[in-house]
């Protein structure tokens, strides 16, 4: 009987003990627990009122508040959401060599890739000797494997590479008489190693490419690749709004009506961008009327705000181009921020043709808040955008589906007339495309499949250039 009311009395005191052991020696140990939390505390809090599924929340009790910022975030959020994202605060850009590639295998060598540029930052180390269609068949002395591969995305020291051309090969063995001959494409290397100067931390211009390009019947038309909705820099807040400014006053002074935009690795920024390139592009007519609308929670209505094509916001250089014809060059990768000015311009402007694949479909709005004891930013979904019909949007789609990437002989760098979306458009302002049924030409036919696409660190890294965000 006593053996037994020992354990009784001891599986109390046990608990005393532990629960005393926080306190033990006159020393409070929760603000120690409470450290662990208070990230993941901090962004339930900012979420519990700001964002646009709050109902959908679970409360503190139901949560793991010791998770890593991504994995707590994955936990709490809508089903619906996929937006919404955590990100820790960089001072400093990460070192780059500045160009992304695809991996595509090597037919002649099994455990071999060849890699293919696919953009490249102005200005990088890499801009020195690589363009977007160059192919990279050797780091150092070797050829491109998983282990040698590590040297291009994760390498800091100048790198050797050996550079290849897709183009025509003779057949191994002679054609087989009365047979057609097959047209065989390889990846061939051409000339000496290059060098690529060492990685260095790189800061990517959102107006990457701009041209003027002629027509056929000697009218002019605007081209702009433009890759991220950002007004500037943390030393010049509106060095890039500028060149756009600047942009679209030298088409005004020649007359342009006529743009393709492209917009194909455009993820997106802040709204206020997409305002104003939607101010220059819309026909007059619409000047300083509704292009849409913000709406929030229903703990933040006093938020909600109508956009304007705001003719204040081209000051102090930009115009309005009056536009008649607009042709965005869009893709999988295009979402949120672009998406929202061709929906907005949508209907407006005379002639809007997209060209390429259908975009990603985002109709909220996410905001930053940084907790600068941490470094981490949280950015919740926080509204919903709607046209100046106050209709939401999905994706949008493409009056001509083109695919980018079929043709390794036209994957040329941005601005090229001959690059297959590029060239696309020019066609149809041209009116030759799309081309007669009896002028179809079939494509080249050996592709490869990509095995693999990488971006830098810095290539197209913007610090507001996810989604469609709200300063």
């Amino acid at each position: 009987m006593m053996t037994k009311l020992r354990k009784i009395i001891l599986i109390p005191a046990l608990v005393i003990v532990f629960i005393s052991g926080f306190f033990s020696c006159g020393v409070d140990r929760w603000p120690e627990y409470a450290h662990q939390t208070a990230l993941d505390t901090w962004l339930l809090d900012i979420m519990q009122q700001n964002y646009l599924w709050y109902q959908e929340l679970p409360s503190y009790n139901d949560v793991n508040l010791f998770l890593e910022p991504d994995q707590f975030l994955s936990k709490v959020k809508s089903k619906k959401d996929s937006y919404s994202f955590v990100d820790s605060v960089m001072e400093t850009p990460l070192p780059s060599y500045g160009f992304d590639y695809s991996l595509v295998r090597n037919p002649d060598i099994d455990t071999a890739y060849n890699a293919l540029i696919t953009y490249v930052i102005p200005g990088s180390p890499a801009a020195a000797v690589l363009k977007r269609g160059d192919w990279i068949v050797k780091v150092d002395t070797s050829y491109i494997s998983k282990k040698y591969e590590s040297q291009l995305l994760q390498g800091t020291e100048p790198l050797e590479v050996t550079l290849g051309k897709y183009q025509l090969v003779p057949p191994a063995e002679p054609p087989v008489e009365g047979e057609e001959e097959e047209e065989i494409y390889r990846v061939v290397p051409i000339g000496e190693p290059v060098e690529i100067g060492a990685a260095v931390p790189l800061v990517d211009n959102p107006v990457h490419c701009k041209e003027i390009l002629t027509l056929a019947d000697g009218t002019e038309v605007g081209y702009l690749m433009y890759n991220s909705f950002i007004a500037g820099t943390k030393d010049n807040l509106e060095k890039y709004n500028n060149e756009l400014r600047e942009w679209s006053d030298e088409l005004s002074q020649k007359n342009i009506n006529k743009v393709i935009l492209d917009l194909r690795y455009n993820k997106g920024g802040s709204i206020d961008c997409a305002q104003l390139l939607s101010t220059m592009l819309a026909p007059s007519y619409y000047l300083d009327q509704t292009m849409a609308f913000l709406e929030y929670n229903d703990k933040n209505t006093a938020k909600d705000a109508t956009l304007t094509f705001d003719s204040k916001l081209l000051s102090p250089s930009g115009k309005n181009l009056d536009l008649t014809t607009l042709i965005v060059l869009i893709s999988g990768e295009t979402a949120g921020a672009p998406e929202m000015l061709i929906h907005c311009l949508n209907g407006k402007i005379r002639e809007l043709i997209a060209i390429g694949s259908s975009s990603k479909g985002q109709n909220v709005a996410t905001e930053q808040f940084i907790n600068e004891e941490f470094r981490w930013s949280i950015n919740p979904v926080v509204s919903t955008i709607y046209n100046s019909e106050h209709d939401t949007y999905s994706g949008f789609k493409p009056t001509y589906a083109v695919n980018a990437s079929t043709d390794y002989l036209t994957f040329l760098p941005f601005g090229d007339e001959k690059e297959t979306l590029l060239s696309v458009a020019l066609g149809v302002l041209n009116k030759t495309y799309p081309p007669k049924e009896e002028e179809t030409e079939e494509t080249t036919k050996a592709q490869f499949k990509i095995e693999k696409s990488v971006s830098s660190p810095a290539s197209r890294r913007f610090t507001e250039g996810s989604g469609l965000r709200i300063k």
